[in-house]
């Protein structure tokens, strides 16, 4: 395990998370709300934008679009990839970058561990405390979930479009 990219939402837990993931030896790269979170307990952690070499854009709407970053997806250099996705209230909001990263974590399911949820944490710390890494079972079921996540928040981009379209 090289590296965890952290860009989530929803910050129950993450300080622990991260925490232990430092003490195995991961470096965390994460998005600057959340590093900001990470950093509170004096966690290293590196920002996206000194990642890339690139700022946030848009007001931090474009983050983690960047080649650099799905380069090292691919390549298993970022192994773990902890994304919880921006609450859908409009189309306006809606989460891109951690739609995308998913969806390269999923692509190498076998070498990187896409987690979405919080309660996901402790058992990955234990396998990797264990293990040294992720199994390749927990890492099917993990990119399963988020499979299942994604096609649950493209479900309601969905009926916010319709529901636009009926006025």
């Amino acid at each position: 395990m090289k590296r965890a990219l952290v860009s989530i939402s929803d910050k129950r837990g993450v300080k622990k998370f991260a925490s232990d993931l430092s003490d195995l030896g991961v470096e965390i790269i994460a998005t600057e709300g959340t590093a900001n979170e990470i950093s509170k307990n004096r966690i290293p952690v590196t920002r996206v934008s000194e990642f890339t070499g690139f700022s946030e854009m848009l007001g931090g709407k474009i983050k983690t679009l960047h080649p650099a970053v799905h380069a090292a997806i691919a390549t298993a250099d970022i192994s773990v990839v902890v994304v919880n996705l921006i609450p859908l209230t409009s189309i306006e909001r809606m989460d891109l970058g951690g739609i995308t990263l998913l969806k390269s974590a999923i692509k190498n399911f076998k070498n990187v561990a896409a987690v979405t949820d919080p309660g996901q944490y402790e058992g990955i710390i234990e396998e990797i405390r264990s293990n040294g890494e992720v199994s390749a079972e927990t890492l099917l079921k993990l990119a399963i979930q988020a499979s299942a996540y994604i096609v649950d928040y493209e479900s309601r981009v969905n009926e916010i479009l319709e529901a636009t379209l009926r006025g």
